[in-house]
């Protein structure tokens, strides 16, 4: 990448991070926080953290089709600012009510950041794989370090509306890194065109099987991960996690290598073999699994990006990935609520069987969009 390029993906990283960790950072407090003194049963925790989660999906779609109109470092701006306004909410909440108003802020604030960045990089980077690669290390890093930090000072007996206030600060250093970037990038130029013109450049034969990607991809991601820190424990989830930002740069590099989807559809398979072995309940099978899980789970996100970039016009993409995000948070924030329903009737290994068979559908669904671009094209 040449030298602005790397300074634009790492300014992008650090946000990143930064928006992961806060998001993953939920389970956390649900598991060590919340669900202790709001007394929680495991259908309520997930239907609470499903809040963030739609939230986060419901806002990708219109944020994206800003993105394609242009402000690409305004947006980001008002997505860091809006972040961190709603976690100050969050610590403020006076009780379950606001503390789910709060969470659902903060899920359409953070929803702002990845069409945006993602529509960014894959106009502006010359190697796409490896800018989403390093992007997407980045989100890995942060969401493994500070979900980290958010257990320890838990543990330490931090009050956790404390915890949430120190989280603010991130997103209020990333707003001073936005104003020395100069990522004002999608074409203001462009024509405005109407909302069904742009669905329609985006509705191709071969895009919308990557929307069922990313949507069976999110029934697992949630579905799994809002439970894994109660099941292996919050150390072993952070190490999950941060084996996943390994993952993110290897599959980066896999990324600009010829047919990515059948990379893709493997590594899916193989980490829905791993979730089979979750579904065992073995104590040492299970802390292993997670951490080859959480390897692979995070090596899908580069790879799954090409996906997008191959199959819709570039002006577009923007609307695009919002799109694909509103399939992985929206409709994967299910995993969520069925996951907590699950998990409160004691039915751990039958959930890893489900959430394998959802990742199994995505890796298919991989294959069945190259298919449709070799045979129709991307327009």
């Amino acid at each position: 990448m040449r030298p602005e390029e790397r300074r634009a993906v790492g300014t992008l990283a650090f946000i990143h991070g930064l928006v992961h960790g806060t998001i993953l950072a939920i389970p956390v407090f649900l598991a060590l926080a919340w669900g202790p003194e709001f007394r929680l049963e495991p259908l309520l925790a997930g239907g609470l953290a499903a809040v963030a989660y739609v939230g986060f999906g419901a806002a990708s779609v219109p944020f994206g089709r800003l993105a394609d109109r242009g402000g690409t470092r305004e947006l980001l701006a008002l997505s860091v600012v809006g972040i961190a306004a709603s976690l100050a909410a969050v610590a403020l909440s006076p009780g379950l009510p606001g503390l789910a108003v709060s969470l659902g802020v903060l899920g359409v604030t953070a929803g702002a950041y990845h069409p945006t960045a993602l529509a960014y990089i894959s106009r502006h980077v010359q190697e796409q794989g490896r800018g989403m690669g390093w992007h997407g290390m980045g989100g890995s890093l942060g969401v493994a370090l500070e979900p980290a930090i958010v257990g320890a000072l838990l543990a330490l007996g931090v009050p956790w509306r404390a915890v949430v206030a120190g989280m603010t600060i991130p997103p209020i250093l990333a707003f001073p890194l936005l104003a020395l970037q100069n990522t004002a990038s999608a074409p203001r130029s462009r024509t405005a065109s109407s909302l069904r013109h742009d669905l329609r450049s985006v509705a191709t034969p071969a895009f919308v099987p990557v929307a069922f990607v990313y949507a069976f991809a999110g029934i697992a991601y949630w579905g799994s991960l809002t439970f894994l820190p109660g099941i292996v424990g919050t150390a072993s989830y952070a190490l999950l996690l941060a084996l996943g930002a390994a993952g993110q740069v290897l599959s980066g590099h896999l990324a600009d290598r010829p047919r990515p989807h059948r990379t893709l559809f493997r590594m899916t398979f193989a980490a829905a073999a791993v979730l089979t072995v979750l579904a065992t309940e073995i104590p040492w099978l299970v802390a292993a699994g997670a951490w080859t899980f959480g390897f692979l789970l995070f090596s899908l996100e580069p790879l799954q990006n090409t996906l997008v970039t191959q199959t819709v016009p570039r002006e577009v993409r923007g609307l695009a990935f919002g799109i694909t995000f509103l399939s992985v948070f929206g409709v994967g924030s299910l995993g969520a609520v069925v996951a907590g329903a699950m998990l409160g009737r004691g039915e751990q290994g039958p959930l890893f069987l489900l959430l394998a068979g959802s990742l199994g559908l995505s890796g298919g669904a991989a294959l069945l969009s190259e298919k449709r671009r070799r045979s129709r094209g991307p327009g």
